[in-house]
């Protein structure tokens, strides 16, 4: 009935920024940037004088992956929080594949990435996994991944 993942969306406050963390900090690149408004935008999202920017990003090693769908209201305005965590229910976070871990994180440290924790191994019959959380500047849950040998 469903086909593969055609991306994942996260509503933003501020377009520049999330841009600025989701390319230049996290190295996704850039792939698309359109605003849509109109009749169409209106119903789509049961909201009235709609503008929505939505920019498109991607791994730039694996093409085939699901872009990252940010999305900025311009009009009306988004309300609320962000999920405080992967504790409540809905989309808890993002999860993506990195081949070095540690590298990853003490560099995204580096550049003032907010981490939960260190990363942790997680070790079963069928896997072996490194696994870190963090956050995007609304607070979104992020999450790197590491097979382990």
């Amino acid at each position: 009935m469903l086909g593969s993942v055609a991306h994942i969306g996260i509503t933003v406050r501020d377009m520049e920024k999330a841009i600025h963390f989701y390319r230049d900090v996290l190295g996704l690149k850039l792939i698309g940037d359109v605003t849509f408004a109109g009749e169409e935008a209106d119903i789509l999202l049961g909201e009235s004088n709609v503008k929505l920017r939505a920019a498109y990003l991607r791994s730039q090693e694996d093409k085939k992956s699901p872009p990252i769908e940010l999305l900025h209201f311009v009009e009306p305005i988004a309300k609320g929080e962000p999920y405080a965590g992967v504790a409540n229910p809905g989309i808890t976070e993002v999860a993506f594949w990195v081949k070095d871990i540690e590298q990853t994180y003490k560099e995204l440290r580096a550049k003032g990435v907010r981490f939960y924790s260190a990363p942790q191994l997680f070790e079963t019959d069928e896997y072996k996994v490194k696994a870190v959380y963090f956050r995007d500047p609304d607070g979104t849950t992020l999450e790197l991944l590491q097979n382990v040998e």
